[in-house]
């Protein structure tokens, strides 16, 4: 492809291909303005990458090149590939679908462990630093994030500098007729240089209408979140739910609904300062209590919340949850609260005290 600049002298002139020395000129190039990756393209109404981390590890599937992220939770695995690797035919396939295979299923927990061991930073972190919209929030996203593990439905892109038929046929055929939740596409990223002039011609190849998430994302209601858990709860832990619900809605200072496309959850809020809330625990529809610390920890003394931790640790089914404040542990209602009135109201104690405490710091 030949390829002309006129500047300003208003004479024309030929621009050279420029070549990857290596594969990992690719990967810096990415890793360092992911936002290059057309991602409206390959799933209309994403937002653009904004966080990457090179070289991400994961358990028995060795490093991906690059691990983005959006600030609508969207997970993006890359693989960088040059038309000279023969592996650009059929290994580079294998090994993106692979590394879907290891994310899928991961815990938040688990992904954020990975993630700071490579940049020092929470994933929250990263991404509140390079997120330009002042409305962005930090706990949607980590559900988004959740529910995309939970599903796979991840967007696997290989990326390279030249396309080639056999891996162009490949992508069409699984997007085509394998119906997955995840995207699978290739990014071709051609560079042309001409004296101080670098010009990138992006050009993606897939699917520009991929499967969605195995479900809609819409913010739940109060409705449909109770018919969800009386039709697949047991009686008693949908009892124990609206209980806690009700007592939620007199204390809390706000009551906040998912957005989740498989799990509806309600997550208890109290005012910090401002309009800022934080965020003490969240109950799923599957019958799961999440313990948000990790988002305690941002907000109030850690001394408050190893309070509340050996509080309620002393209850029958939360001796295990470990003292780690960076964490979200998950306890089952039914596990804890199932025919325990009294460990519901040492429950209620312990969260209305952290309350009083955050009421202090206003």
């Amino acid at each position: 492809m030949k390829i002309l600049i006129r500047k300003q002298d208003g004479n024309w002139k030929s621009v050279t291909a420029g070549r990857y020395s290596v594969e990992a000129d690719l990967q810096e190039l990415l890793s360092e303005s992911p936002e290059l990756i057309s991602l409206e393209e390959i799933r209309p109404g994403s937002a653009p990458l904004c966080v990457a981390i090179r070289e991400f590890g994961l358990p028995g599937s060795g490093q991906t090149d690059i691990l983005a992220f959006n600030t609508q939770g969207d997970i993006v695995v890359v693989e960088c590939k040059l038309a000279a690797n023969a592996e650009i035919k059929r290994k580079v396939i294998a090994q993106v679908l692979e590394y879907g295979a290891y994310l899928w299923g991961m815990s938040y927990e688990e992904l954020n462990q990975r993630v700071y061991k490579r940049s020092n930073q929470n994933l929250v972190d990263l991404v509140a630093d390079a997120a330009d919209d002042q409305d962005w929030d930090a706990e949607i996203f980590r559900q988004e994030v959740e529910e995309s593990l939970s599903n796979g439905s991840f967007i696997l892109v290989i990326a390279v500098d030249q396309m080639n038929d056999e891996l162009r046929r490949t992508i069409r055929f699984i997007n085509n007729c394998g119906n997955p939740t995840f995207a699978f596409t290739a990014f071709e990223m051609q560079r042309f240089v001409t004296d101080d002039t670098e010009i990138l011609v992006p050009h993606v190849f897939g699917s520009s209408h991929p499967t969605p998430p195995t479900g809609e994302r819409k913010q739940w209601t109060e409705k449909r979140y109770f018919d969800e858990i009386d039709a697949k709860l047991s009686t008693d832990a949908s009892e124990v739910i609206k209980q806690l619900y009700s007592w939620s809605v007199e204390t809390a200072h706000r009551i906040w609904f998912g957005i989740g496309a498989i799990r509806g959850s309600f997550t208890f809020h109290y005012l910090k300062y401002g309009n800022k809330t934080v965020s003490v625990f969240t109950i799923y529809t599957d019958g799961i209590l999440v313990i948000n610390y990790q988002w305690l920890s941002t907000a109030i003394e850690e001394s408050t919340i190893q309070e509340f931790h050996e509080t309620i640790t002393k209850l029958p089914g939360f001796e295990n949850i470990p003292a780690d404040f960076q964490k979200f542990p998950t306890i089952r209602i039914d596990d804890v609260f199932t025919n325990r009135p009294d460990s519901i109201v040492t429950f209620k104690q312990a969260v209305e005290q952290i309350g009083k405490k955050i009421h202090k710091q206003i």
